[in-house]
Protein backbone atom coordinates (compact mmCIF):
# COMPACT_ATOMS: atom_id res chain seq x y z
CA UNK A 1 0.00 0.00 0.00
CA UNK A 2 1.33 3.43 -0.89
CA UNK A 3 0.08 7.18 0.25
CA UNK A 4 1.77 10.91 0.67
CA UNK A 5 -0.21 10.82 4.11
CA UNK A 6 1.47 12.37 7.30
CA UNK A 7 4.46 9.78 8.22
CA UNK A 8 3.32 7.48 11.01
CA UNK A 9 5.68 7.07 13.90
CA UNK A 10 4.75 4.41 16.30
CA UNK A 11 3.95 0.70 15.80
CA UNK A 12 0.23 1.35 16.05
CA UNK A 13 0.17 4.19 14.03
CA UNK A 14 1.50 2.06 11.18
CA UNK A 15 -0.64 -0.98 11.99
CA UNK A 16 -3.63 1.41 11.41
CA UNK A 17 -3.22 2.66 8.11
CA UNK A 18 -1.38 -0.71 7.09
CA UNK A 19 -4.59 -2.79 7.60
CA UNK A 20 -4.23 -6.57 7.01
CA UNK A 21 -0.60 -5.78 4.70
CA UNK A 22 2.58 -6.22 6.25
CA UNK A 23 4.27 -3.31 4.02
CA UNK A 24 3.09 0.53 4.51
CA UNK A 25 4.97 2.61 1.14
CA UNK A 26 5.17 6.86 1.33
CA UNK A 27 6.88 9.05 -1.19
CA UNK A 28 9.98 10.77 0.44
CA UNK A 29 13.34 12.56 0.02
CA UNK A 30 16.37 10.93 1.07
CA UNK A 31 17.20 13.53 3.88
CA UNK A 32 13.37 12.61 5.24
CA UNK A 33 14.28 9.60 5.22
CA UNK A 34 16.97 9.81 7.25
CA UNK A 35 15.29 12.46 9.69
CA UNK A 36 12.47 10.17 9.86
CA UNK A 37 14.85 7.09 10.72
CA UNK A 38 15.87 8.64 13.86
CA UNK A 39 12.01 9.20 15.35
CA UNK A 40 10.55 5.30 14.43
CA UNK A 41 9.13 2.25 16.29
CA UNK A 42 9.44 0.34 13.00
CA UNK A 43 11.54 -0.95 10.72
CA UNK A 44 11.35 1.42 7.44
CA UNK A 45 13.59 0.85 4.11
CA UNK A 46 14.17 3.56 1.42
CA UNK A 47 14.34 2.59 -2.23
CA UNK A 48 13.05 4.79 -5.02
CA UNK A 49 12.20 7.85 -3.60
CA UNK A 50 10.06 5.85 -0.69
CA UNK A 51 9.83 4.79 2.83
CA UNK A 52 9.20 1.37 3.11
CA UNK A 53 8.03 0.62 6.31
CA UNK A 54 7.10 -3.15 7.88
CA UNK A 55 6.43 -3.61 11.50
CA UNK A 56 8.97 -4.18 14.41
CA UNK A 57 6.85 -7.31 15.45
CA UNK A 58 8.21 -10.88 14.20
CA UNK A 59 6.23 -13.94 14.13
CA UNK A 60 7.87 -16.99 16.36
CA UNK A 61 9.26 -19.11 13.37
CA UNK A 62 11.23 -15.45 11.68
CA UNK A 63 12.47 -14.67 15.34
CA UNK A 64 13.58 -19.13 15.97
CA UNK A 65 15.69 -18.78 12.62
CA UNK A 66 16.84 -15.30 13.02
CA UNK A 67 18.20 -16.38 16.71
CA UNK A 68 19.36 -19.12 15.07
CA UNK A 69 21.61 -17.69 12.87
CA UNK A 70 22.90 -15.24 14.90
CA UNK A 71 24.08 -17.95 17.32
CA UNK A 72 26.08 -19.49 14.60
CA UNK A 73 27.44 -16.37 12.97
CA UNK A 74 28.66 -15.35 16.94
CA UNK A 75 30.37 -18.49 17.11
CA UNK A 76 32.18 -18.62 13.62
CA UNK A 77 33.44 -15.09 14.08
CA UNK A 78 33.67 -15.15 18.30
CA UNK A 79 37.51 -15.40 17.64
CA UNK A 80 37.44 -13.15 14.62
CA UNK A 81 38.30 -9.41 14.95
CA UNK A 82 38.23 -8.76 11.36
CA UNK A 83 34.59 -9.26 11.21
CA UNK A 84 31.41 -8.07 13.14
CA UNK A 85 28.25 -9.39 13.21
CA UNK A 86 24.95 -7.40 13.54
CA UNK A 87 21.08 -8.08 13.52
CA UNK A 88 18.22 -6.18 11.73
CA UNK A 89 18.80 -2.99 13.87
CA UNK A 90 21.85 -1.97 11.48
CA UNK A 91 20.81 -0.03 8.34
CA UNK A 92 23.03 -0.92 5.21
CA UNK A 93 23.70 2.07 2.92
CA UNK A 94 23.97 1.19 -1.07
CA UNK A 95 25.07 4.22 -3.15
CA UNK A 96 25.11 2.59 -6.15
CA UNK A 97 21.92 0.67 -5.96
CA UNK A 98 21.01 1.48 -9.43
CA UNK A 99 22.01 4.15 -12.14
CA UNK A 100 19.97 6.71 -10.53
CA UNK A 101 19.00 5.96 -6.98
CA UNK A 102 20.21 5.08 -3.64
CA UNK A 103 18.95 2.52 -1.47
CA UNK A 104 18.93 2.00 2.44
CA UNK A 105 17.89 -1.37 3.37
CA UNK A 106 17.30 -3.32 6.87
CA UNK A 107 18.71 -7.01 6.41
CA UNK A 108 17.79 -9.75 9.08
CA UNK A 109 21.50 -10.13 9.64
CA UNK A 110 24.91 -8.97 8.46
CA UNK A 111 28.62 -9.64 9.00
CA UNK A 112 30.66 -6.48 8.42
CA UNK A 113 34.09 -6.52 7.39
CA UNK A 114 36.36 -4.07 10.39
CA UNK A 115 37.38 -1.68 10.23
CA UNK A 116 33.85 -0.56 8.88
CA UNK A 117 32.92 1.30 6.09
CA UNK A 118 30.06 3.75 7.54
CA UNK A 119 27.97 6.51 6.01
CA UNK A 120 27.04 9.18 8.72
CA UNK A 121 23.10 9.99 8.62
CA UNK A 122 23.09 11.90 11.73
CA UNK A 123 25.59 12.83 14.64
CA UNK A 124 26.65 9.53 16.35
CA UNK A 125 24.01 7.51 13.91
CA UNK A 126 25.41 5.56 10.89
CA UNK A 127 24.52 2.64 8.58
CA UNK A 128 26.74 -0.21 6.99
CA UNK A 129 28.44 0.28 3.57
CA UNK A 130 30.74 -2.69 3.36
CA UNK A 131 29.09 -5.99 4.63
CA UNK A 132 30.23 -9.50 3.31
CA UNK A 133 27.45 -11.44 4.13
CA UNK A 134 23.48 -10.65 4.03
CA UNK A 135 20.65 -12.50 5.60
CA UNK A 136 16.95 -11.91 4.57
CA UNK A 137 14.09 -14.51 6.37
CA UNK A 138 11.50 -14.31 3.35
CA UNK A 139 7.60 -13.89 4.22
CA UNK A 140 4.71 -14.42 1.73
CA UNK A 141 4.10 -11.02 1.63
CA UNK A 142 7.60 -9.16 1.13
CA UNK A 143 9.39 -12.11 -0.76
CA UNK A 144 8.60 -10.08 -4.40
CA UNK A 145 10.01 -6.84 -2.68
CA UNK A 146 13.46 -9.14 -1.83
CA UNK A 147 14.00 -10.78 -4.54
CA UNK A 148 12.33 -7.75 -6.37
CA UNK A 149 14.48 -4.30 -5.92
CA UNK A 150 16.24 -5.63 -2.66
CA UNK A 151 18.31 -8.30 -4.32
CA UNK A 152 20.01 -6.81 -7.31
CA UNK A 153 20.79 -3.44 -4.90
CA UNK A 154 22.71 -5.70 -2.90
CA UNK A 155 24.72 -7.42 -5.87
CA UNK A 156 25.48 -3.89 -6.05
CA UNK A 157 27.56 -4.04 -2.51
CA UNK A 158 31.40 -4.41 -3.88
CA UNK A 159 32.15 -6.06 -0.72
CA UNK A 160 29.37 -8.50 -0.32
CA UNK A 161 30.20 -11.98 -0.69
CA UNK A 162 27.23 -13.71 0.21
CA UNK A 163 23.12 -13.01 0.75
CA UNK A 164 20.96 -15.98 2.00
CA UNK A 165 17.31 -15.41 1.16
CA UNK A 166 15.98 -17.70 4.11
CA UNK A 167 12.29 -19.67 3.62
CA UNK A 168 10.30 -19.69 6.79
CA UNK A 169 7.58 -22.54 5.35
CA UNK A 170 10.33 -25.04 5.18
CA UNK A 171 13.88 -26.10 5.16
CA UNK A 172 15.44 -24.53 1.97
CA UNK A 173 18.06 -21.34 1.60
CA UNK A 174 18.36 -19.35 -1.41
CA UNK A 175 22.65 -19.03 -1.58
CA UNK A 176 23.51 -15.98 -3.79
CA UNK A 177 27.92 -15.81 -3.96
CA UNK A 178 29.90 -13.96 -5.39
CA UNK A 179 32.04 -15.59 -8.01
CA UNK A 180 33.43 -12.58 -9.94
CA UNK A 181 32.70 -8.61 -9.99
CA UNK A 182 29.59 -8.66 -11.84
CA UNK A 183 29.13 -12.72 -11.59
CA UNK A 184 27.03 -14.21 -8.86
CA UNK A 185 26.11 -17.86 -8.23
CA UNK A 186 22.57 -19.09 -6.64
CA UNK A 187 22.32 -22.26 -5.00
CA UNK A 188 18.83 -23.88 -4.22
CA UNK A 189 19.18 -25.55 -0.61
CA UNK A 190 16.54 -27.81 0.05
CA UNK A 191 16.26 -30.56 3.30
CA UNK A 192 17.89 -30.73 6.62
CA UNK A 193 20.72 -32.56 4.99
CA UNK A 194 21.60 -29.85 3.12
CA UNK A 195 24.97 -27.80 3.55
CA UNK A 196 26.77 -24.32 2.92
CA UNK A 197 29.95 -22.62 3.97
CA UNK A 198 30.68 -19.46 5.78
CA UNK A 199 34.38 -18.95 6.32
CA UNK A 200 35.46 -22.49 5.91
CA UNK A 201 32.60 -23.56 8.42
CA UNK A 202 30.21 -26.02 7.11
CA UNK A 203 26.32 -24.88 8.09
CA UNK A 204 23.61 -27.62 7.80
CA UNK A 205 20.26 -26.69 7.31
CA UNK A 206 18.75 -28.75 10.09
CA UNK A 207 20.83 -26.56 12.55
CA UNK A 208 19.04 -23.72 11.44
CA UNK A 209 15.61 -25.51 11.11
CA UNK A 210 15.84 -27.44 14.30
CA UNK A 211 13.25 -27.97 16.78
CA UNK A 212 10.53 -26.33 13.61
CA UNK A 213 7.75 -28.72 12.63
CA UNK A 214 6.64 -28.19 8.98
Amino acid sequence: MATDLKWPRTNQELAELMGADEQFVFSATLAEYWNLLSEVQYRADYFNSQIIATMSYENDIHSHLAAEFGFILKTIYRDNSLFRVYNSNRPVYIADCTESDTGIFNADGMVVAMPSARFEYKKGMNAEMNPVLLIEILSKSTRLYDFGPKLPCYKNIPSLRQILFVEQNKPKIHLFEREAHNRWVETELTGAEATFSIEGETISLGSIYRNLDF
